[in-house]
This record gives C-alpha cells, sequence and structure tokens, in this order.
C-alpha cells in the first residue's frame, strides 16, 4: 500500500465521514496527506464536519490502526481496494454515493458487472423459495453471475442455487468480512468466496446494525445491472435496493404473489408503482437482451397430455402457493396412486416439480 493510499485509508478508518463530506474535505485541502496535517479548526470550518469528527482525524495520523487492518486482511487473503484505484469496480465509479473502499475476498471479473442482484425476504416461504430457485437457476445456467446480500431467506437462496448450478455469484455484506452474520452462513460465505466474491464496505470486524444493511444495498443495485425482488413484505430492505436502483436509472422486476400473503405484499406494491413485472425468467432475460434473437428455446412444444393430466397441470398452474398431491386428487375425486402416477409423469417432462412438504409447483 503506497502512501497516498494509506493516508486516504487512516481516514477512512479515523471517522464514518462518508462519501459526501469526504469530497468537500478533499476539495478544501487538495489530498488526503493534506487533510491528516489540517489543524481542528480548519476541518471543522468544513460543511458537515464537526468537532467530534475533526478530532478523529487528527488522531488517526498517528495511529497505527490503518496498518493493522491491512496486515490482517492479507493474512485472511482480503484485497482492499479504494475508488481511486484501477482495479475498482467499475459500475460504481460513477455512483455519487460511492463506496470509497471496499473489501474483496475472492475475485471480481469483468463479466459480474452484466449481473442480476435477486433480493427479497428474510422470512421466505415455500412459493418465495420456489420462485427464487427457479429464476436464479436459470440465469445462472445462462452464465449470468447473481448479486445478493447473504442474508437469510431470499438472498441465501439465490447464492446456493448460483452454486448447485456452478454459476458465479456475489454477496455483498452490511459487515465486516471478518464478522459472519448471519452464522449460519459462514460456510456459504467461504463458498461464495471461492466461486465468485464477497465484498463489504465496512472495517473488517465490523458488526452489522441497522444504518449498515441500506449502505449494503446500494452497492447491490448499484453493482448489479438489473435487481429482481421475488417475495418482500412492505417493510423489507429489499425495497430499499429497489428504491437505489429506481434512483441510479436501473430496471427493478418483481414477481407477483399471493394478494393475501404478507411477504407478498411488497413486491405486488412494487409492481404497481411500476417495476417490471416478472412472470417467467425467460420473458424476464428476453427483456433484458439476454436471449439470442431466434428464441428458439421458447419454440418447444408441450408434450401431449391426456385429459387427466391437463386438470391437474391447470389446478397447479392456478394456484401461486402450490399443491400437495392429497389436495389435488380430492379436487379431482381419484385415488392417490393415479394422482401420483399423473404427478410423476408431469414431473418427467419438466412441466412441475416438487418443493419443500412436498408441494408441487408449475415450472414456466
Amino acid at each position: 500500500m503506497n502512501e497516498k493510499d494509506l493516508s486516504l485509508f487512516k481516514l477512512l478508518l479515523a471517522a464514518d465521514i462518508g462519501t459526501v463530506r469526504f469530497f468537500r474535505l478533499l476539495e478544501r485541502f487538495g489530498d488526503t496527506e493534506s487533510i491528516l496535517k489540517a489543524s481542528k479548526r480548519d476541518i471543522v470550518s468544513v460543511d458537515g464536519i464537526g468537532p467530534t469528527i475533526a478530532d478523529a482525524v487528527l488522531n488517526s495520523s498517528n495511529s497505527n490502526k490503518a496498518e493493522k487492518e491491512f496486515e490482517t486482511a492479507i493474512k485472511n487473503n482480503i484485497k482492499i481496494v479504494f475508488y481511486s484505484n484501477s482495479d475498482y469496480p467499475k459500475p460504481l465509479k460513477e455512483l455519487v454515493d460511492k463506496p470509497l473502499v471496499l473489501y474483496i475476498k475472492g475475485s471480481i471479473l469483468e463479466k459480474d458487472f452484466d449481473s442480476i442482484s435477486i433480493v427479497g425476504s428474510r422470512r421466505i416461504s415455500n412459493y418465495g423459495k420456489t420462485v427464487t430457485s427457479e429464476f436464479a437457476s436459470y440465469f445462472a445456467k445462462k452464465g449470468i453471475t447473481i448479486i445478493s446480500g447473504l442474508a437469510r431467506g431470499v438472498d441465501s437462496q439465490a447464492h446456493i442455487t448460483a452454486l448447485e448450478n456452478k454459476s458465479r455469484t456475489v454477496a455483498v455484506l452490511g459487515n465486516g468480512l471478518l464478522t459472519n452474520y448471519p452464522p449460519e452462513n459462514a460456510k456459504l460465505q467461504e463458498k461464495i468466496s471461492q466461486y465468485g466474491a464477497v465484498i463489504s464496505e465496512f472495517p473488517l470486524y465490523k458488526q452489522p446494525d441497522r444504518g449498515t444493511f441500506p449502505r449494503r444495498n446500494r452497492i447491490i443495485a448499484g453493482f448489479s445491472r438489473t435487481t429482481l425482488i421475488t417475495e418482500a413484505a412492505l417493510g423489507s430492505g429489499a425495497l430499499i435496493t429497489a428504491r437505489f436502483c429506481a434512483e441510479y436509472g436501473k430496471d427493478v422486476f418483481a414477481i407477483p404473489g399471493n394478494i393475501y400473503s404478507s411477504v407478498s405484499k411488497g413486491t405486488n406494491e412494487l409492481i404497481q408503482s411500476g417495476a417490471f413485472i416478472a412472470l417467467s425468467p425467460h420473458d424476464m432475460a428476453d427483456q433484458l437482451g439476454w436471449i439470442p434473437k431466434d428464441k428458439t428455446a421458447k419454440t418447444t412444444k408441450l408434450p401431449v397430455l391426456d385429459k387427466l393430466e391437463s386438470e391437474v397441470l391447470t389446478l397447479i398452474e392456478n394456484d401461486s402457493m402450490g399443491l400437495p398431491p392429497d389436495l389435488i386428487a380430492q379436487k379431482l375425486n381419484i385415488g392417490i396412486s393415479e394422482m401420483a402416477a399423473v404427478l410423476l409423469k408431469l414431473e418427467i417432462n419438466g412441466l412441475i416439480k416438487t418443493t419443500p412438504g412436498q408441494i408441487y409447483v408449475r415450472v414456466y
């Protein structure tokens, strides 16, 4: 780390200055070395800088905190990249509120910038798990990098599906890279760093709090080309990601859900407010230009179905939450064994699939 980067790192670790105040300081003093050498009187003269931040800046010049943080990062195979470095992610460079520093474990590739972020509720339903897996799997198989926030629920399912399909995935954290949150995702976080990257703007041991997650969400929105919200309640942080996308001029897609389900109210409201409706991953990819113009995949013919098979498929198709076999059999007044044979054929033909709890849903 050269002297210029070291002085910048010291400044960023001294206090949570933020992008706007940092550039005000930079405009006033010219470079980070001069900021660290300035008097308290001169520092507080800058708009938005109070005595507390000024004291932190002054104390940072004699602190070895930055050197220790850098050494710890090296030991843990974590790269530290500043906004002025050539290897700083290109999509983030143009953001007014871009992170000034990124901690990266793993690798960031050029192809990761033409990516899709898939985010949503921590309290995921069977329906949410199904649609998240279906969309993430579709894009992963096309070689599209999946971006998400490593949170419980939709985020975790998106990362897991990408890895299952041997695709790249990038996790953006709302805490330091050496703080495992949520704790049960520690192994998943490590695996993501091996097949993609885990990134954060926060110091290595920073604990998450209510303020860190919105900041994480802006990076998710800024990093990816488009964002898909698969399932979200009205208070979900995924809606913050959607808002950042709108500010950055990026498309937002949302999957409609049951109007009576609390975890679908957020996505339904997004659609009502103008987000693109995501009815199938194929149509979404077509709209984004991720499908060749011949669209040969769309001309695939459905297998010939008899009357009972068609009725079963229609029942499943018309229930957004999916149906168990006993309820299907009851609705059509047929035996379970006969129903099992029909479901097996439909599943072999790729028209339906089983989700946790032996719930059958339509595959599009």
